[in-house]
């Protein structure tokens, strides 16, 4: 997902409009790994296996497997490389920082075992869905086209507002006769962008979930999801006549999105016979209510900007299906014991939508370049633990699918983890680590950009930490 938050953000850099964009809602509609560490360390494959508290997020019947109560918190590292590369020239950079996993309760309430239903489970929990944590460095040299050139000059004349910035700041002249010109549309140019992106999904679950004839679990699960997403960008752009430099500009911006939501989960675990599992879910629609804020500033001879007014307006997300199946070699009392899961996700992203009540054209446009852009996409997921007395060995690996139409970018990802744990009477301590690939991303600074495309690579490593009391 992150390649194509580089492609929308570049393209909210060079704009100085604060503007819905067909993209945010993917923000809050794709999810990557992220949760408890037995959670990463099968490559989030739970959805038939269950007993842990991020089957609230994926399939709510897995919490009807415990047959103890719970408390857990997660915690680690989220390091993200990012590498981009113009016609041969590679820049590098990189985002450490702190990871919140999750926090999360199950109680299980055993019933008399002559009752049909065995046990029932109240569960809340506090889950990072989604870190956006991000910093892109672009670096082309040589170019001969401007940005004011290919793409201010084009729709300055539409736009009161970057006329302003770019005619203030002295980058762009207006004569009395309304004629726009700039210095910037002959020469040679250097360009150098950088893009931080920063923020989270959580999402915090109220879930209910039983056992009925230990064959048949059942669980349901109100989500209230919410998150904040930050994108500053600064694009310098430097001017050279027969060779030596005659100055340069400076552009930056910054978009800032708030959204809450809600939604609701339901799902099922059948086991047919004892080695094996079956489970199926279902997502409805996640309806966010968003706040959106934007500045820009341009500085050369002097300073032009400021924050742009603040939009409000609700999307929703795609309706989400899940079906697994897992088999099962032993069971707790074992010495030796085993899971594989698999998992399969379907979510078609072109049913994502806006809902503005004042501006029915705007919302018309974005939803029909929903329509053209997004696709449905699979998901594919497979993860297996090894137990040996209380030590357990994991490992998975998870293909998040492709949400564009056209090949202009490519929103897959890519997971290969491994995990250890460690299950005492009334405490457990796991630990995992995850790394994510996702490559051959295409940027483009700006439209009429004749240059060589600019590529990306992220390299996202995770590494998580679980403590959990059981009672």
């Amino acid at each position: 997902m992150k390649k194509i938050l580089i492609f929308a953000c570049g393209i909210l850099g060079m704009l100085s409009l604060n503007a819905q964009n067909e993209t945010f809602p993917l923000l809050y509609s794709q999810y990557g790994i992220n949760g408890t560490a037995s959670y990463i360390g099968k490559a989030g494959a739970i959805g038939a296996i269950g007993g842990d508290i991020m089957a609230s997020h994926y399939n709510p019947a897995g919490l009807g497997l415990y047959t103890r109560s719970e408390l857990t918190f997660s915690s680690g590292m989220d390091i993200t490389y990012t590498k981009s590369n113009f016609n041969g020239l590679n820049t590098h950079d990189s985002y450490p920082a702190y990871n919140y996993g999750n926090l999360g309760m199950v109680l299980d309430f055993k019933n008399s075992s002559k009752d049909a239903f065995k046990h029932v489970q109240v569960s809340f929990g506090l889950n990072r869905l989604m870190n956006f944590n991000n910093r892109t460095k672009i670096v082309r040299n040589d170019l001969n086209k401007s940005y004011i050139d290919a793409f201010v000059m084009d729709n300055i004349v539409n736009n009161q507002d970057s006329k302003n910035n770019f005619i203030t700041s002295g980058v762009v002249s207006l004569d009395s006769n309304g004629t726009i010109s700039s210095v910037y549309t002959n020469g040679t140019f250097n360009q150098i962008k950088s893009i931080r992106e920063s923020g989270y999904l959580n999402e915090f679950s109220m879930s209910l979930s039983t056992n009925y004839e230990n064959w048949l679990y059942l669980g349901a699960t109100l989500g209230i999801p919410f998150g904040d997403y930050t994108c500053k960008t600064s694009f310098s752009e430097e001017r050279y006549v027969a060779g030596q430099s005659t100055g340069y500009y400076t552009y930056n911006t910054e978009q800032d999105l708030s959204a809450t939501g809600v939604n609701l989960k339901l799902g099922l675990i059948a086991k047919p016979v004892q080695w094996l599992r079956l489970g199926v879910a279902i997502h409805t629609p996640t309806y966010y209510s968003v706040k959106d804020d934007y500045y820009a500033e341009v500085q050369y001879n002097q300073w032009d900007g400021g924050w742009f007014p603040t939009l409000s307006y609700n999307m929703h997300t795609p309706f989400r299906f899940l079906t697994s199946a897992a088999v099962v070699l032993g069971n707790n009392k074992s010495k030796i014991a085993g899971t594989l899961s698999f998992d399969y996700e379907y979510a078609d992203y072109s049913f994502m939508t806006f809902d503005m009540d004042d501006n029915t054209k705007t919302e018309t446009e974005l939803n029909n370049n929903i329509d053209n852009m997004f696709k449905s996409a699979n998901t594919f997921r497979v993860g297996g633990e090894m137990k040996l007395d209380k030590m357990y060995l994991r490992a998975g690996y998870a293909n998040i699918g492709n949400p564009y139409q056209s090949a202009i970018n490519d929103g897959s990802w890519d997971y290969v983890t491994c995990g250890v744990g460690y299950k005492g009477k009334f405490y457990t301590f796991d630990l995992a680590y995850a790394y994510g690939k996702q490559s051959d991303g295409k940027y483009f600074m700006y439209s009429n950009d004749n240059n060589p495309i600019t590529t990306t690579s992220i390299n996202k490593h995770l590494i998580e930490a679980t403590i959990g009391i059981r009672f």
